[in-house]
């Protein structure tokens, strides 16, 4: 069977309202399983193996889709765009950026509770995370969310590079502690049992958290950003920085395009391909930095830190 450009299945309108209900849906069996076979060797090779594709010594887990030729055909070829479209119920859906996601067989390694919304320089909802596993997800090693907080108006502080170089303002609050939430019987906490096919849509807004992965087997997933039609340029200095475009370049109230965030689908049929999307950095880097302790390694220690 070849690689579809077709979802295996219609999304269905359960579907959609869960995710606006929830800020979160599980989507079995969505994808066809020969995309997972596409990805997942090519994974194990950068994330176990440790192979060097050229990907940024800073975020060595981060924009496959420019270094990487089965994670550039899964962006611009696979269903994954239509799928998102779908449930956000978006006309238009662009690229922002793609992302591993793994933690090593009996890793306690978490990460804490946390929303994506302040962490992009844009306004708007429709930038969520698909979730997509190349391996089996028990409830142990699962990203865990409560569903609804989506709804809640929280400007949290980032614990990006840029946000830890700055003091927080007065109108922004630190991350909810673990132990406050737990103990909040307002709080549903759901986990969910997945397999290489599934998809979770995260609105950006939720709240969530990582556990660790007590399985003996490598926990692999990526996750594939993408802007619907709401989406604006806002830049704020604590925001992620993102390759290849600087906070000079968003201007504040644009919606987000150019060669960097092609159309990936759209309900009149138009896409751009992958012709003018870049297919490196801009910058180079002596080889020897990716041994080194990175800023990357060091963020992920803090991170797991909080």
């Amino acid at each position: 069977m070849g690689l579809e450009r077709k979802m295996q299945r219609p999304i269905t309108t359960e579907e959609i309202e869960t995710y606006a209900r929830d800020g979160v849906v599980c989507l079995r069996g969505v994808l066809q399983r020969d995309w997972i076979d596409l990805l997942r060797p090519a994974a194990e090779r950068i994330t176990i193996k440790g192979e060097d594709v050229g990907l940024l010594p800073t975020y060595p887990g981060r924009y496959m889709a420019r270094r990487v030729p089965e994670f550039r055909q899964f962006i611009f070829e696979s269903p994954l765009a239509e799928i998102a479209a779908r449930v956000m119920q978006s006309r238009q859906v662009r690229f922002f950026f793609d992302e591993f996601f793994v933690k090593k067989p009996n890793s306690d390694e978490k990460t804490i509770w946390h929303t994506d919304r302040m962490g992009w320089p844009v306004v708007g909802s429709m930038v969520p995370s698909l979730w997509l596993p190349l391996t089996p997800i028990t409830h142990a090693n699962s990203l865990e969310v409560i569903p609804g907080s989506h709804t809640r108006d929280d400007r949290y502080w980032l614990f990006s590079p840029n946000a830890r170089q700055m003091q927080r303002p007065d109108d922004r609050v630190p991350h909810p502690d673990e132990k406050t939430l737990r103990e909040d019987p307002n709080n549903r906490f759901v986990t969910f049992e997945m397999e290489p096919g599934d998809l979770l849509v995260i609105h950006p807004w939720i709240l969530h958290y990582s556990h660790g992965n007590p399985t003996d087997g490598w926990r692999i997933a990526v996750s594939v950003r993408v802007f619907g039609d709401d989406i604006r340029w806002k830049p704020r200095p604590d925001c992620v920085n993102l390759a290849g475009i600087s906070f000079d370049e968003m201007l504040e109230g644009e919606p987000p395009a150019g060669p960097l965030f092609p159309v990936l689908w759209s309900e009149d049929g138009y896409c751009d391909g992958d012709a003018e999307y870049p297919r490196g950095f801009a910058t180079t880097w002596h080889r020897q930095r990716r041994g080194d302790i990175n800023e990357y390694d060091e963020f992920k220690k803090q991170l797991a830190k909080q």
